[in-house]
């Protein structure tokens, strides 16, 4: 008997159609026999601490005990019995983990890694607590336990804000090392207190900031070493294309650097900045 082309068509539906029916059904049945079999523990029997920085903030086995209540005995159930997406909220709920990921394998075991918590700087509030913060502005207490060597930042200025030049000292190591804090007063007015003491610097806000420490650089390099590192009390990088520098004390001859102006007879723009745990200023009082 002869089939037309539209009977052929049909056929060729109906079949498409049992085949799909019938993977549904064996995926559905797979995963069935798969969530009714007991797990069978942890990868390596341990959770998976990926620290690329070596922060320590947590180990392997101390993370392993402290998700063990929630855990349980790992080979006595089932694997639909266990939430994985619960455990990774869990995990990265706590203030030490930045990122976490769960995942079943093949073989029935579980598979959990964690990244470690990434501070990108330490804050100082004025209560004197201080504590490391990531990116996102997620909070770690700081104890002896850790310790990093990240910018350090005075009051509880909002961290997205001061991301641009946390990278750029990330970047310039050699430039991190002179910075030993950061004091925002808002975010057009931005303090950087130097390794060199004596003055602080007004970085004013975020913007063209690789312009701004090459003329730091420019005045590090012709100015100070002629007039002293204490000769001026607020150098101020926020203007475009100069330096205003805030001298300490009378009047003094017109520097030979173009890019500098100063302001006679004003004090520092910031008199109070002083390094956790000291009461005095990091810049003296000008005189009057």
């Amino acid at each position: 008997m002869q089939i037309n082309a539209q009977t052929r068509k049909l056929l060729t539906i109906f079949g498409c159609i049992l085949l799909v029916l019938y993977l549904l059904v064996a995926c559905a049945w797979a995963n069935f026999r798969a969530d009714s079999e007991l797990c069978a523990g942890l990868e390596n029997d341990r959770i998976e601490v990926v620290d690329r920085l070596n922060t320590g903030f947590v180990t392997a086995d101390e993370l392993t005990a402290e998700l063990a209540p929630l855990l349980g005995d790992l080979k006595s159930r089932k694997l639909s019995e266990i939430g994985l997406d619960s455990i990774r909220r869990h995990l990265v709920a706590l203030d030490k983990i930045e990122s976490a990921t769960v995942t079943r394998l093949n073989d029935n075991r579980l598979r959990i890694s964690v990244v470690p918590m990434v501070p990108v700087a330490r804050i100082w509030p004025a209560d004197g607590t201080g504590y490391y913060v990531n990116r996102n502005g997620k909070r770690i207490r700081a104890g002896a336990r850790y310790h990093l060597d990240v910018p350090q930042i005075r009051g509880n200025f909002p961290i997205g804000q001061l991301l641009p030049l946390l990278d750029y000292l990330n970047e310039n190591p050699d430039l991190s090392r002179l910075i030993t804090m950061i004091a925002p007063r808002d975010s057009a007015n931005i303090f950087l207190v130097p390794a060199i003491r004596g003055h602080i610097i007004n970085l004013g806000d975020v913007s063209n900031i690789d312009d701004k420490f090459r003329r730091l650089e420019q005045f590090y390099a012709k100015v100070l070493p002629a007039k002293g590192w204490e000769h001026y009390d607020t150098i101020s990088l926020k203007w475009d294309h100069q330096i205003v520098a805030t001298r300490r004390h009378g009047k003094l001859p017109n520097l030979t650097v173009p890019v500098i102006s100063e302001l006679e007879n004003e004090g520092p723009d910031e008199s109070t900045i002083a390094a956790p745990g000291t009461s005095e200023p990091e810049s003296s009082n000008p005189a009057t």
